[in-house]
């Protein structure tokens, strides 16, 4: 790293070298020239403009070549910016603008030139808010109030695009919802011819007799769980008669057996005397 003066001083050329070439329409040279500022503006930082101390990564300057070496820095990233916006990399563009606004951010040239990228990006509200504050530094800027008012075209251009977008959209979904809404009323028409013949007077009087006539013929006929229970009362019956007989007969012969041993004859009865005896 040089003599920061013979740096600064040699950076200076290379902008004017640079610029030269823009102007005659050489981007590819005036993007090298410009490209070449930054090797000798780097490395430098604001300090008593001494020797640097020991570990110190940059080489101290004073606040008037600081200012200078920032100014340079700027117009290396910004005249970039412009030279890539030329040759068509508008990306590269934006991104040299970018980190030109990081150092000063402020700068009119930096922010016209971003809002350009933005716009041709398809960035609208970006490149809305880079050219505005153009105009709020610079309100007759004429290059800020020309592509504000082509961008204010686009704008409106963009908003008639999206509400016929959006009203197809919305008929479509408008056309869906009607198509099912008939779709459901002619199911619903379909449906009603069979439900009011089956609840009809008509039918419900044909089927009557048929009910009636089958109602006689059910409670005529006798349910084999009705018979089963008269066929086992009758059973029951003849079986507590012949268990009654049995228990009669039983209860007989009980009687007869009952009876105890016979008499034998009747003894007479002679008193005696106890006292006699001794």
């Amino acid at each position: 790293m040089g003599d920061a003066a013979t740096n600064i001083a040699k950076a200076f050329e290379l902008k004017e070298q640079g610029n030269e070439y823009f102007k005659a329409g050489d981007y590819k040279k005036a993007k090298v020239s410009y490209h070449s500022i930054f090797m000798y503006v780097h490395g430098f930082s604001e300090g008593s403009g001494k020797q640097s101390m020991p570990g110190q990564t940059t080489t101290p300057v004073t606040a008037e070549q600081m200012a200078s070496i920032r100014e340079l820095k700027v117009a290396h990233f910004s005249n970039l910016a412009m030279c890539h916006l030329k040759l068509g990399n508008v990306d590269k563009a934006r991104d040299n603008c970018t980190k030109a606004l990081q150092i000063d951010p402020a700068n009119v040239k930096a922010l016209f030139r971003r809002g350009k990228c933005y716009s041709q990006l398809g960035a609208l509200d970006e490149a809305k808010a880079d050219l505005e504050q153009v105009l709020r530094h610079q309100p007759d800027n004429r290059d800020a109030l020309r592509e504000m008012q082509t961008l204010r075209g686009r704008f409106a251009s963009h908003k008639k695009k999206e509400q016929k977008r959006f009203a197809g959209f919305f008929d479509k979904l408008h056309a869906e919802a009607a198509a099912d809404d008939t779709s459901a009323a002619a199911m619903d028409t379909a449906a009603c011819p069979a439900a009011a013949a089956a609840a009809s007077p008509a039918a419900i009087d044909a089927a009557s007799p048929a009910a009636s006539s089958a109602a006689p013929s059910a409670a005529a006929a006798p349910s084999p769980a009705a018979m089963a229970v008269e066929g086992g009362g009758g059973a029951a019956s003849t079986s507590s008669a012949s268990a009654e007989v049995d228990n009669n007969a039983t209860n007989d012969d009980d009687d007869d057996d009952d009876i105890g041993e016979a008499l034998g004859a009747p003894q007479s009865f002679e008193p005696r005397d106890v006292s006699m005896q001794r």
